[in-house]
């Protein structure tokens, strides 16, 4: 049984209602209503899982024919100042500033870019708010933080089209976003003041 909060009430309702969640794909209830319940919290934690699954993904990518993308290992040498590389300081570094930056980038989407998209109220238009929202952080990243961050000074070029992988290093960071955004859209739903679900 849903309880929706009337708009007049101010206070939220939970997401419970079985055809609503079949039709958001059957993801149990209670993650939304947690989700919705803990906000903070909640982007944090789907921010951790979202890059989590996006660094997995990141590192088998030659699976499909394209390169690794491993952010932690950048993250750390770039934490260290290029003065360590695939050490253990480089590696804690690197990991903490990689899920530092996915929790981070997280909770802007859900505060500051999620409430300008007009078709954010479905499933379907949060997915693509996600998926708009990751295509603006694969430009900065292919056309500023790989060529002028990461690798500096080594040829890369216009968004990264000239490095030693040609294509496939932009083709690889585009999935690697893709992936983060998908979940990202996925897994973070609230609902907004008049108690309908932003899915």
């Amino acid at each position: 049984m849903t309880v929706t909060a009337s708009p007049q009430s101010g206070q939220q309702g939970t997401i419970g209602d079985a055809s609503r969640l079949k039709a958001a794909g059957g993801i149990s209830p209670w993650w939304y209503n947690w989700v919705d319940r803990h906000r903070v919290a909640g982007i944090a934690l789907v921010g951790v899982i979202a890059t989590q699954l996006g660094t997995y993904f990141g590192y088998v990518f030659p699976a499909v024919g394209l390169p690794t993308v491993p952010w932690p290992l950048y993250n750390g040498a770039l934490g260290l100042l290029g003065k360590e590389f695939n050490t253990p300081g480089s590696f804690f570094v690197g990991q903490t500033l990689h899920y530092v930056n996915g929790i981070v980038f997280a909770i802007l989407y859900a505060v500051l870019f999620l409430p300008l998209m007009p078709f954010r109220n479905t499933r379907g238009g949060n997915l693509l708010s996600a998926i708009i929202y990751t295509l603006i952080m694969t430009v900065i990243s292919i056309g500023f933080l790989v060529p002028y961050a990461y690798v500096p000074h080594q040829g890369y070029g216009f968004f990264s089209f000239y490095g030693p992988d040609g294509w496939k290093l932009p083709a690889a960071v585009l999935l690697w976003h893709l992936i983060y955004g998908f979940f990202l859209g996925t897994l973070y739903m609230v609902k907004n003041h008049d108690g309908y679900e932003a899915a």
